[in-house]
């Protein structure tokens, strides 16, 4: 696991995080959800949001943490917000597959093509209800995907020796509600589900609601348990180690 800094300005911290204990917990959680590495990356780019990525030379698991995170007193939203971008390698969220397989850029090409070859109307209109419709199907995708990792972050920290419930209850307590215009039906074109839905979804303790068959195809790895956040391999919490016991 490694925990690097962009060359970026100096950020202000007034109350900095608690760096020691923020890598012994992220070295835990890796063990968690048996993940090969970890690499973070701070940045004041993405102020106060964090976001889970690969790379193709490497296929390390990747995670872009906004400087503004850093600054809050209050580790609990911190600890469930890397939890949940954490749970997305986990689950395979970030495998992105051969865009001959995406459906939504399928329908795209279909409707391209019928522009060139100047297809009857009707049959352009039927291009386009398969476009929306797939757009609509992917958007729904994502959106499961971010309940999911908020319901797998919560079995990660649990099996760190953590409150994992009430960490990523305190990350989504930090998320903006969304405007109205928004709850009513810009939902459904976006990936992520407004903030009072995934609120709602983790206090159920429940999966989010889909088709039950499509349960039965998704996998779900259960957490390795890393209590005391001790690593022979990285020194943390080792005694003869680097790091520090860090109290759950």
């Amino acid at each position: 696991m490694t925990i690097a800094s962009t060359p970026t300005p100096t950020i202000p911290y007034d109350e900095p995080a608690d760096l020691l204990g923020l890598a012994e917990l992220m070295c835990a959680l890796r063990h968690c959800a048996q993940l090969p590495g970890l690499l973070i990356r701070v940045t004041p780019d993405l102020d106060g949001n964090a976001e889970a990525f690969g790379s193709r030379c490497d296929r390390a698991p990747r995670i872009g943490l906004g400087a503004d995170l850093l600054t809050d007193s209050d580790s609990l939203p911190l600890y469930g917000v890397l939890a949940h971008e954490i749970a997305h390698h986990a689950l395979n969220h970030g495998d992105t597959r051969p865009f001959w397989r995406n459906p939504a850029w399928l329908a795209k090409a279909a409707l391209l093509g019928g522009l060139i070859m100047r297809l009857p109307l009707p049959v352009l209109a039927v291009l386009v209800c398969i476009v929306l419709t797939a757009a609509l199907a992917s958007a729904r995708r994502e959106r499961l995907q971010e309940y999911d990792a908020d319901t797998h972050a919560v079995r990660l920290l649990d099996a760190a020796g953590l409150p994992g419930r009430r960490m990523v209850a305190a990350a989504l307590a930090d998320l903006a509600d969304e405007p109205p215009g928004y709850r009513l039906i810009g939902w459904a074109f976006d990936g992520h589900p407004s903030a009072r839905a995934r609120r709602r979804t983790l206090a159920t303790g429940r999966p989010a609601r889909r088709l039950r068959w499509a349960l039965l195809w998704q996998r779900t790895p259960n957490p390795t348990t890393a209590p005391g956040f001790t690593c022979s391999a990285c020194g943390l919490g080792c005694p003869d180690g680097n790091g520090r016991e860090v109290s759950a």
